[in-house]
């Protein structure tokens, strides 16, 4: 059967569906292509007869091993005072700087006296007054006994006269009263420094007129020397913390943030009486000397606490153990330039540091770069580099 002439649009569907088949074929050869040269590219990497694989290594090592808990900590002083005036009056004078370390008993602020020492000088004139009625009660009670004993007054004027005097004697007391808490006013307007410290930002200048025991201070001292460190650990290591604290001192190191000196040492001295439910850590306070004010109130410090020391420990850098569907495992290099899988088992892990439990012994050459291209048997090309955590570069 003959067809006949295709339609003009009928025509230019049949190109275009032939130009979609045509480059459909091209990009899947171009696929099939690009697929065969990295499957030839990477068997040639991992088979063991291949080009050897290009590796950094590191040697299992055999030393001792600090055992370490580490944690963030903040700095805090010991002793945090806020200066408040007891007595409300005009400041008149301001003894110290911003900033300055003042010791204890140091004269900080100078508060208007005169109203304080007018009071004062009433209650003392008040107080001699009542001596001078309280004396005269006594004389006239002793001189109303001795005329009842003779018969002349009566017993009740007798009683008048020692209940007279009772009260000149309470109003003498509380005369003395007024006079001494006129004098802790005067006292209180000179205002002294309770402890030794550092001065922070002035509040109140002089001119001010300060109210007594305002919620607004008018200075904030705090100690630096020496200072605290406090910081949270994981209630796992309670009972070893507990236990290494009797009978001797832990020591703490607390890096400054930032710093590249060299950490202060404390000790530890404080651990909470309870443990955080929310969180599930425990709270710890270290102390340090703190004699070159490297710590600093407020200041966010990386703590790391001594627990004890693994005597003889494997350790090999952290980078040489790998996580499989298996478990742990290492590449061991041979003699023969060959790698070897090994399962591993770690106890810990610091500071880039794994401490090896079972698998590897002393001496042995590991993988701690490279391990990508690696399979058992893979031959490989030791590069000249000092893997982090390793004791000694391993050469070529």
């Amino acid at each position: 059967m003959k067809l006949g002439p295709l339609s003009v649009p009928t025509k230019r569907l049949v190109r275009c569906w032939l130009a979609v088949f045509r480059w459909l074929a091209q990009a899947a050869f171009l696929v099939a292509l690009v697929g065969s040269s990295c499957k030839r590219e990477s068997g040639a990497q991992q088979r063991p007869g291949g080009r050897p694989a290009p590796v950094t290594v590191a040697r299992v090592e055999q030393r001792d091993v600090s055992v370490r808990i580490r944690a963030i900590g903040r700095v805090q002083s010991i002793h945090t005072v806020n200066i408040v005036s007891q007595v409300t009056g005009l400041i008149l004078e301001v003894h110290f700087k911003e900033g300055d370390f003042v010791k204890r008993d140091d004269l900080l602020f100078t508060i208007d006296t005169r109203p304080y020492r007018s009071n004062l000088a009433a209650a003392q004139a008040e107080l001699s007054r009542g001596q001078a009625l309280a004396t005269q009660a006594q004389q006239e009670a002793e001189r109303q006994s001795k005329l009842r004993a003779e018969g002349i007054v009566s017993q009740q004027e007798v009683d008048r006269a020692r209940a007279n005097a009772e009260a000149a004697a309470a109003t003498l007391s509380a005369s003395r009263a007024e006079v001494q808490s006129a004098s802790l006013n005067v006292q209180f307007a000179r205002i002294r420094s309770p402890i030794e410290g550092r001065a922070g930002s002035l509040l109140v200048h002089a001119g001010n007129v300060v109210k007594a025991n305002d919620s607004q201070p008018l200075v904030i001292i705090r100690t630096l020397v020496p200072i605290q460190v406090r910081f949270s650990v994981p209630e796992e290591h309670l009972s070893e913390i507990r236990t290494r604290m009797q009978g001797r001192e832990l020591p703490v190191e607390a890096q400054p943030r930032g710093s590249g000196g060299r950490p202060v040492l404390g000790q530890l001295t404080f651990v909470e009486n309870t443990v955080d439910p929310a969180t599930g850590t425990i709270d710890l306070k270290a102390e340090f000397v703190n004699r070159d004010y490297q710590l600093w109130p407020g200041q966010f410090v990386d703590v790391s606490l001594d627990l004890s020391t693994l005597k003889g420990a494997l350790v090999v850098p952290e980078v040489a153990v790998q996580q499989g569907q298996e478990g742990r495992y290492a590449y061991v290099v041979g003699p023969d330039q060959a790698v070897h899988l090994r399962r591993v088992s770690i106890k810990r892990t610091d500071d880039g540091t794994a401490v090896i439990d079972t698998g590897l012994s002393a001496g042995e050459t590991v993988v701690t770069d490279g391990q990508l291209n690696l399979r058992e048997g893979s031959r490989v090309l030791i590069q000249s580099a000092k893997a982090p955590g390793s004791a000694e570069p391993v050469p070529r």
